[in-house]
């Protein structure tokens, strides 16, 4: 009888143990999973441009944006700002002998990091968008202006010129650009960029007067590229939501010394009052009766 009640005894203590075991199991892996996050949700929409793929270019900026901020508030991201780099990576601490950056390079080991600022980012989705496609575009870009980077104004003017692509002006008449931006209008219907190839534009929209108007338009189009101050600042859009790269913003929030905000940042467009005037572009639909025009 001692025995059957030991025997009994071993079997019911395992049988506990293993369940505990397997509990451990499952919640380990829901932590797992419970900590990846979807900041920015990705295309599931059948394509509607020519020789352009918008769910292509949108996906390939959400996979980059969440990356970013899973590891920002998890670890450290591989992205980092350029002028994050210049600003914050590369002083010291106090009580270190190393860089900030260095530190964040051993901690990520043999990860490729890429340095990011707005056109690199727009650029990006731009790429993913075009496919093989863009090998044509940067032989464009070299034939105009050898090895010079990519800007806002130069991958707008390859994109009207020879891809059909449609460009509108958003902008203010309380700018200091409106005025001469209307004459140039009235002139050759361009929008002139100082020292290099004018950009034919379709229409001007009054950021403050046409705001449905604007909205309409824009959420029509899933992916434009976009500008500001004749090539300042590039960005895209993405319905009617401007997004960015913010080249102050650091790879880590453990790295942000400075309080910037984070690399990766989301408007509504006309909510968006940086810079003087706006150039977006669009691509030509496939359908006519679902053209780029308000």
């Amino acid at each position: 009888m001692r025995r059957v009640i030991y025997f009994l005894l071993i079997v019911i203590s395992t049988y506990y143990s293993c369940r505990q075991k397997n509990k451990e199991i499952i919640t380990k892996k829901n932590k797992i999973i419970d900590s990846v996050k979807t900041y920015t949700q990705p295309s599931k929409l059948t394509n509607e441009y020519v020789n352009f793929n918008s769910p292509n270019a949108i996906n390939r900026i959400a996979e980059i944006e969440n990356e970013y901020f899973n590891s920002y508030r998890l670890n450290s991201s591989k992205y980092y700002g350029t002028k994050w780099y210049d600003y914050v990576g590369l002083s010291m601490e106090l009580s270190d002998s190393i860089t900030i950056f260095d530190r964040y390079s051993i901690e990520k080991d043999n990860t490729r990091l890429d340095s990011m600022h707005c056109t690199i980012f727009a650029v990006k989705g731009l790429e993913s968008g075009f496919g093989k496609e863009f090998e044509i575009i940067k032989k464009h870009h070299i034939d105009i202006w050898s090895d010079r980077e990519y800007a806002g104004w130069s991958l707008g003017y390859i994109l009207t010129k020879h891809y059909n692509w449609k460009a509108y002006l958003f902008i203010s008449k309380y700018s200091d650009e409106y005025d001469i931006c209307i004459r140039n209008y009235k002139k050759d219907k361009k929008y002139h960029v100082w020292k290099q190839p004018n950009i034919p534009i379709e229409k001007i929209f009054d950021v403050d007067d046409d705001k449905d108007k604007i909205n309409s338009l824009l959420k029509l189009n899933e992916f434009g590229w976009g500008f500001s101050n004749q090539g300042w600042h590039t960005w895209i859009t993405r319905f009617d939501y401007l997004k960015e790269c913010n080249w102050l913003g650091a790879p880590a929030k453990k790295y942000d010394t400075e309080g910037n905000q984070p690399l990766f940042l989301k408007t509504k467009f006309i909510d968006y009052y940086d810079y003087d005037s706006h150039i977006i572009v669009f691509p030509p639909k496939k359908n006519k009766t679902f053209a780029n025009k308000v």
